[in-house]
């Protein structure tokens, strides 16, 4: 097995764990996933370990919510992902310690293991403070509450969530104007 094998594998593994669950979550992958590698690049991140590390972290969640045991996906996404790695020749320690900590580091921490966790817990943030993102989580709610005040509570927490987890500048710059906006009109619907 190569990289290039790998990253196939970790993506594969990951896509067939969202349709066997939640085929909904893949588009919300996607976003994620196209924001970690523009991260990557602009940070100067490895490009690899995000890729992986973006397949990863949520791997375990559509089965996690499927089981009433959303907040063990960090955890079991983390034992998947070592479960994964174990055997990869090719990969030093310190790469697979770092894939592992994205894992575990996605939702945020006061100070990331490296830049590659960073990269990924910030690319997580554009499904939900990026109004595509946003609007498509919105309709996922939609779908599964039918009770209006239980969506936006939902929605407010994850836009809230991720927007205090967001730490590299550039994220910032790009998603504050539509966390204030989503913000605000979560107030306005609630009056």
């Amino acid at each position: 097995m190569n990289m290039e094998e790998l990253i196939t594998k970790t993506d594969k593994f990951n896509r067939e764990e969202i349709r066997k669950y939640k085929p909904d979550m893949e588009f919300l992958h996607n976003i994620c996933l196209n924001a970690g590698i523009r991260l990557a690049k602009e940070y100067g991140a490895d490009e690899n370990i995000v890729k992986i590390a973006l397949s990863m972290m949520d791997s375990k969640l559509p089965e996690a919510s499927h089981l009433g045991i959303a907040k063990e996906h960090i955890s079991m996404s983390a034992e998947v992902t070592k479960e994964l790695l174990k055997d990869i020749q090719f990969l030093s320690e310190y790469d697979k310690e770092n894939i592992i900590n994205c894992v575990l580091e996605h939702h945020g921490v006061e100070k990331y293991f490296s830049i590659e966790s960073e990269v990924v817990a910030n690319a997580d943030c554009y499904k939900f403070v990026h109004p595509k993102g946003v609007l498509f989580y919105t309709s996922m709610l939609g779908r599964r509450f039918h009770d209006f005040e239980k969506e936006l509570n939902q929605l407010e927490f994850k836009l809230n969530e991720k927007h205090n987890a967001i730490s590299l500048p550039r994220v910032k710059e790009e998603l504050e104007p539509y966390y204030e906006f989503f913000e605000k009109a979560i107030l306005e619907a609630r009056k």
